[in-house]
């Protein structure tokens, strides 16, 4: 077992740590990937990632860690990545699962986290704009419509006729109203409220990012 990685620093900004606007900045992808989970008492519980970025993750575990505990994260890194062993703190809780926080990610962990998120868009903010467009999610509970309440080139919040699980992976067919026809993008619900669902965008190739992005930009032109 390789040393527990201790904080370190983020490789875009050298020394400094991730603030909270960078991690704001921060773009994701989503597993699954294998995960095991130690808490502050040494007790071991086997899990999933469903979302990560450079500042953290979530995970798909049933565990009774606490919000505010450190935890020790073992994550298998697909594509024969090897395994990466992650000191965290839990910042949030749902039924889905878990959020970690890494804190100051050590450069060597960054750069293999890094390998696996959204390179293009690691220093640049995502804009979100309030539109409606009609959706239909597909889910292993089957298939509900609804509309998007606001979108982004990484993720969209969207009011469903269905409840959706926080946590499940599913497929979202949506057309932006830029004459390119309909996309089928692969999501992570991240968070369920009286506002909707947010979904978290997965595995984005560079050509849907782009699209997405334009589309996005064109709605934030001043209106004359």
């Amino acid at each position: 077992m390789n040393p527990p990685i201790r904080p370190g620093s983020d490789p875009e900004v050298r020394d400094e740590a991730l603030t909270g606007r960078e991690r704001r900045r921060n773009p994701r992808v989503s597993g699954p990937w294998p995960a095991i989970v130690e808490d502050s008492d040494g007790r071991l519980v086997t899990g999933e990632v469903i979302d990560v970025s450079l500042s953290g993750m979530k995970i798909r575990v049933n565990s009774n860690v606490a919000v505010g505990e450190a935890v020790k994260l073992r994550v298998t890194l697909p594509r024969d990545g090897g395994e990466l062993e992650i000191a965290s703190e839990v910042v949030r809780r749902d039924p889905g699962g878990i959020g970690v926080d890494f804190g100051k990610l050590p450069i060597s962990a960054a750069e293999r986290v890094k390998a696996f998120v959204p390179t293009w868009d690691l220093r640049r903010r995502a804009e979100r704009v309030g539109v409606e467009l009609p959706v239909q999610i597909e889910g292993h509970a089957g298939t509900t419509g609804g509309v998007t309440v606001d979108l982004s080139a990484v993720g969209a919040r969207v009011a469903t006729q269905e409840r959706l699980t926080p946590g499940d992976m599913v497929a979202v067919k949506v057309t932006p109203n830029d004459s390119q026809g309909p996309m089928r993008i692969r999501a992570v619900v991240w968070e369920v409220d009286a506002r909707g669902a947010v979904l978290v965008f997965a595995s984005l190739s560079v050509h849907d990012f782009a699209r997405l992005r334009a589309y996005i930009d064109s709605l934030l032109v001043p209106r004359s």
